[in-house]
């Protein structure tokens, strides 16, 4: 790209300059920058730098550290989603780990022994062991109380309505009630 500085600024340009060389997925000690990850086909440099905060955690040595050590459910966390894998899928392509599919050869590496599911599905499986009854703490009690609600003729009338014990209400509310039966 030619920048121009008489156009743009000089310190445009150099933000620019030094924006395009700046590493925007690091694994470890093998950083990746836009045009390394460009060159892969892939140009979702906010999920790579999620995924880099996240993959920080791990304490990996490298990208191969990652394809070989770190299974794909270690991964089912807040912030990681299926754009974050393509990603992580890109870094695999970029060094050249699991030949013409990666992320497959990734997942079979791992889990051999079932078979290949999204990873939304992996998420939501990951998310359900962790709320199981086993290790979910008792729902909250609901409690019953009162609030008045103004009718039609601007008189005060008493209605009752659910909140939970975190004050959090469970009810929409007369209008979304009227809302949802016009829609039927």
């Amino acid at each position: 790209m030619i920048l121009s500085t008489r156009v743009l600024g000089a310190p445009a340009v150099a933000q620019l300059t030094e924006r395009a060389s700046a590493a925007v997925l690091v694994i470890g000690r093998d950083t990746f920058t836009r045009g390394d990850l460009a060159a892969v086909r892939c140009f979702n440099y906010q999920a790579a730098q999620t995924l880099s905060r996240v993959l920080a955690t791990f304490k990996v040595k490298d990208t191969a550290d990652v394809f070989h050590r770190i299974p794909p459910s270690a991964l089912a966390v807040p912030h990681i989603g299926a754009v974050a894998l393509a990603v992580l899928g890109a870094a695999f392509e970029a060094r050249g780990l699991g030949a013409g599919a990666p992320l497959e050869r990734w997942v079979t590496l791992h889990d051999r022994d079932h078979p290949i599911v999204t990873f939304s599905t992996l998420k939501h499986r990951a998310s359900t062991d962790a709320h199981s009854p086993a290790t979910r703490s008792p729902r909250s009690p609901v409690i019953p109380f009162r609030r008045t609600g103004a009718t039609a003729h601007g008189n005060q009338r008493p209605t009752t309505t659910r909140r939970t014990v975190g004050g959090a209400r469970n009810h929409r509310g007369r209008a979304a009630d009227r809302a949802r039966a016009a829609r039927r």
